[in-house]
């Protein structure tokens, strides 16, 4: 509950992550059966190590409890050229498509070829240009999680273990924006 060098502040009504540190910023309460809307933009600077690298945050869903940089979740990346990738975190896992994983990532459709370098889009990018608004979709219902990235789906899986749990934004060297992260109860099947 420390942040000496104001990595996570409110300004102008935003969210606003300097970027300069590793870490996150997580929920007291835990969350299941929700539909969560978020809305973010990149900034212009990336922190050394990653300075030359994608810029690159995630959202965690199910975090569990203790405060680890990784802790068991299920982040929906936010990277340059891989927003809307899910990766099973810390023995957390996922079924898609028939496949389960408690380990790498579910890329998402049209994603390859990536580079890992500052700035990469992709040929067939979800993500708009750098300092525009992007809006991710998570719905979590059960053990189904379904996510989407500016109105397009990119993972619909089931068997999500856990289920339940904080939600965390993640601060990984990018400088970033949100002016929206709301969740919604669901109710009913």
């Amino acid at each position: 509950n420390a942040d000496p060098d104001k990595v996570f502040t409110v300004r102008d009504g935003m969210l606003y992550i300097s970027g300069q540190r590793n870490g996150y910023l997580a929920t007291k309460q835990e969350f299941a059966n929700y539909r969560l809307v978020a809305e973010f933009k990149w900034g212009g600077k990336n922190w050394p190590p990653r300075d030359q690298k994608t810029r690159n945050s995630g959202i965690f869903i199910h975090g569990q409890p203790g405060d680890k940089i990784m802790p068991q979740s299920v982040e929906i990346q936010l990277q340059e050229g891989a927003t809307g990738d899910v990766i099973p975190i810390g023995g957390a896992s996922l079924t898609q498509g028939g496949e389960t994983k408690t380990k790498g990532r579910f890329d998402r459709p049209g994603r390859e070829p990536f580079k890992d370098v500052l700035g990469f889009r992709g040929p067939n990018e979800l993500e708009h240009p750098l300092g525009e608004w992007n809006t991710v979709e998570i719905i979590a219902r059960g053990d189904r999680v379904k996510v989407s990235v500016n109105g397009k789906i990119t993972f619909d899986g089931t068997q999500t273990q856990p289920s339940r749990g904080r939600i965390l934004l993640e601060c990984a060297y990018a400088e970033m924006w949100w002016r929206r992260c709301d969740v919604f109860p669901l109710t009913g099947k």
